[in-house]
């Protein structure tokens, strides 16, 4: 756990909603450890002098080169963070994992190789495994003796997942399930030795097996793939394959349970690692943009130049307020629960479900507008695979679709809030809007945090409203309504996002001081103007789409008013920082 953890307070999940934080009370980038960075710096480390150097050669699909890497990896102990240590791992924090991730992300392929390894084809072991499974596998994962792989989607089946037609049949002596089916778009397919498979007991019950190479396990060719191609892709067959009864991970029929929970945490883990990669593609754009000259004068002079720049800047400021803020909650809550209960440790961290759907939407996003713009930067060249704008750009695609599309992402959001913790607190509608629309505007901008912070308060109100206004029109069947669940899915996510920001902010103000937090503040300022705007087109939106309250729309239209801020301005002065810098600064 991070030093002096135990001074954040433990905050429920989705809680952010209504409730609020102060700056102290929270975890920030900045609040990382000295031992929590080391783990980073040797991640760093391991990146640059031993991974980077052999890219041809992962590039090529030369998975012995991987899986030295691999070894190598945990002989630096990056493969046995999340492992407790009565199994051979350190038993760490979320933050330090994230941090590694975060570092790894600077070549996606082989990244993904070690992610997937380390998160959702370990973690099934570590929080469902029976004490004789653990032991029996997180010793040989930890040491990377054996690589992990994690088998949920299927040909017909994707985000569908409890619709999977692989079949687990009991064998006559009771002592093996028989497995039949085939599985897709397997990372570490290729070379893995260990499979988390998700298949049916007789027909219906969807049930979590642990299912080792061997008879019966054969792994199709390599898919060829947009990006990522440096990491290994494939089918898996199921021919019969023999897995011991004991191998039934959890509990038969509850598989679905398994599959969710491990999802969450690689939407959790994947935040960090988008952040990284966003931030390596930004670091790029800068140092090309001060190189590439254009009527006399550097590219990274111009106007449009420096707005692509600071708004990459300002995801990347952004999207570390919401990763390292729920990274933070989560471990604070792991702090009260028994470290050698897994069960007890899952329990907390699903609570935070909507947050880790929120961080996987957003930083996703965030990463495609980096390596998006970053090619435009690039011009030409970044069309050409000489330069390192493409790569990054084929690379970042696959972000928005694993670990659950961002579609389903948008659903899962607002239907846990309605099922959870939204409809324990859901306003009186009539109330509600009357007390919106008695309020006066919000009278004006200012330089400092304290107008965002009142368009924050608008911004968290307007969610709410939101969410009290579709169950209102649509009650229990509020999940079949896609489209409108999108609209408030993006408003709460906004909502999360500006009041991370902020308090990050605020934080990096009350630790250091205005003078040396000027471009802070000026992000914080732009992220929160435009996310408002973005949060009163939904809402509008939205009021289309519903027939109650009759007045929803007005206390819409009372929340969103703001005045304009000079971001022309505003993104020129981060521009200029991180360019003089050469070098994202945060």
């Amino acid at each position: 756990m991070t030093a002096g953890a135990e001074s954040f307070k433990v905050a429920k999940g989705s809680s952010f909603l209504f409730e609020d934080r102060r700056p102290d009370e929270i975890f920030t980038r900045e609040d990382i450890s000295e031992e929590q960075q080391m783990f980073a710096r040797v991640a760093e480390e391991f990146m640059q002098k031993e991974v980077l150097p052999r890219a041809e050669q992962i590039y090529s699909k030369d998975w012995p080169v991987t899986r030295e890497l691999l070894l190598k990896a945990s002989e630096l102990d990056l493969l046995r963070i999340d492992i407790p240590e009565q199994y051979g791992g350190l038993g760490l924090d979320k933050v330090s994992s994230a941090y590694v991730g975060e570092q790894i992300a600077v070549m996606p392929s082989f990244g993904a190789s070690l992610g997937a390894h380390t998160t959702i084809g370990t973690l099934p072991i570590v929080y469902f495994g029976t004490p004789e499974q653990r032991a029996k596998y997180l010793p040989k994962l930890a040491t990377g003796e054996w690589i992990a792989a994690y088998c949920l989607t299927e040909p017909g089946s994707g985000s569908d997942a409890l619709a999977a037609k692989a079949k687990a049949t009991l064998s006559p002596d009771g002592r093996h399930y028989i497995l039949k089916g085939q599985k897709m778009w397997i990372t570490n397919g290729g070379f893995a030795d260990v499979f988390i498979v998700f298949a049916k007991v007789d027909g219906d019950k969807f049930t979590s097996f642990i299912v080792e190479r061997g008879p019966g396990v054969v792994s199709g060719n390599e898919e060829k793939k947009l990006g990522l191609d440096g990491s290994s892709t494939t089918a898996l067959m199921l021919e019969d394959a023999r897995v011991p009864v004991e191998n039934v991970l959890g509990e038969v029929g509850k598989g679905h349970v398994v599959a969710f929970n491990i999802l969450n945490l690689g939407r959790l883990k994947l935040g960090s690692r988008n952040i990284g990669g966003a931030k390596f593609t930004l670091n790029n754009a800068i140092s090309y943009a001060k190189e590439r000259h254009q009527f006399g004068r550097a590219i990274a002079n111009f106007g449009l130049i420096k707005r692509k720049l600071a708004e990459m800047a300002i995801r990347c400021y952004v999207g570390d307020a919401l990763v390292w803020r729920t990274l933070g909650m989560i471990d604070c809550a792991l702090e009260n629960v028994d470290a050698h209960d897994p069960m007890q440790a899952l329990k907390a961290i699903e609570q935070y479900a909507v947050e880790c759907s929120i961080i996987k939407v957003w930083t996703s996003e965030a990463l495609s507008y980096v390596v998006d713009e970053t090619v435009q930067v690039y011009g030409g060249y970044g069309y050409s695979k000489d330069y390192p704008a493409e790569r990054a750009y084929r690379d970042a695609r696959i972000t928005r679709i694993y670990e659950g599309t961002n579609e389903i992402n948008r659903i899962i959001i607002p239907t846990r809030l309605l099922k959870g913790p939204a409809k324990d607190n859901l306003p009186d509608m009539e109330e509600l809007i009357n007390d919106i629309m008695d309020r006066t505007e919000i009278d004006s901008s200012d330089e400092s945090l304290l107008y965002a912070r009142r368009v924050l308060a608008n911004v968290k109100e307007t969610a709410r409203l939101a969410l009290a206004a579709v169950w209102q029109n649509y009650g229990e069947k509020s999940s079949e309504e896609q489209e409108a669940l999108a609209l408030v899915a993006d408003i709460v996510s906004e909502a999360f996002a500006v009041e991370s920001t902020l308090l990050r902010t605020e934080k990096l103000l009350a630790n250091r001081g205005e003078r040396d937090n000027k471009i802070p503040i000026d992000m914080t300022r732009v992220y929160t103007s435009d996310a408002a705007d973005r949060v009163a087109l939904n809402a509008r939106n939205l009021t289309a789409a519903l027939q109650k309250p009759k007045n929803l729309g007005a206390a819409f239209e009372r929340l969103a008013v703001q005045r304009p801020i000079n971001t022309i301005v505003t993104r020129r002065r981060i521009a200029d920082a991180i360019t003089e810098a050469g070098r994202y600064l945060w």
